[in-house]
């Protein structure tokens, strides 16, 4: 089981597009620069949107509106956008999960 600095375990989300827990990342998990991180704002987030769409992977229960995108290798950690790094999960989880786990990393 992984765990960051807290004891806290990786969450096990499931992830919607292989019905299999989120994956831990693999690879450097060191902290990088601000200015180094790639950007993530309202235009990103429409285009994994739209990419998820083309895809022909079902519109997350309730809507987008309760979705955080979650980075599975988290851009403060050098985590990138592509689709295959990104995965739905309801912002509460998000961020008391996800969020939590890695601010202790």
């Amino acid at each position: 089981m992984i765990v960051n600095t807290q004891g806290q375990p990786y969450s096990s989300v499931i992830d919607p597009r292989n019905g299999k827990p989120i994956h831990f990342p693999q690879g450097n998990l060191a902290k990088i620069p601000k200015e180094q991180r790639v950007v993530w704002g309202r235009q990103e987030r429409g285009q994994y949107i739209s990419e998820w769409i083309d895809r022909k992977y079902p519109v997350p229960e309730g809507g987008w509106a309760s979705y955080d995108i979650h980075h599975i290798h988290p851009r403060e950690l050098g985590g990138n956008n592509d689709f295959d790094n990104l995965v739905p999960v309801l912002r509460e989880v998000h961020q008391s999960e996800f969020n939590e786990f890695w601010r202790n990393w």
